[in-house]
């Protein structure tokens, strides 16, 4: 099962960006992961979104699923539906797999 009360921080994000996807203000992220200095922040290092696993939803690929329909149906781009999912092909995505798609 995905968990998508955390995040993957990847090469080129910051936490405002990471903020404005998932509805969290960045001073937020700051606070719930204790960042000294929220300009540095890693690829790979794991950042918790909330409390209360109230900032995502997951939804399963079905078979015939693409990413622009998915984003469409949860009111997403589906550019940074796969960027905020790891997904370097959004050519390629997999039955069964689990993407998280933000709440709001």
């Amino acid at each position: 099962m995905t968990d998508c009360n955390t995040y993957k921080v990847q090469k080129g994000d910051t936490l405002s960006e990471i903020g404005e996807w998932f509805h969290v203000p960045w001073k937020e992220l700051q606070r719930l992961n204790d960042i000294e200095n929220p300009d540095v922040i890693v690829p790979g290092q794991r950042l918790r979104l909330s409390d209360d696993d109230s900032v995502c939803r997951t939804y399963t690929v079905r078979s015939g699923d693409t990413l622009s329909e998915i984003g469409e149906r949860f009111h997403v781009r589906w550019k940074p539906l796969a960027h905020y999912n790891g997904i370097l092909d959004p050519d390629v995505i997999r039955t069964g797999q689990t993407l998280c798609i933000p709440l709001g």
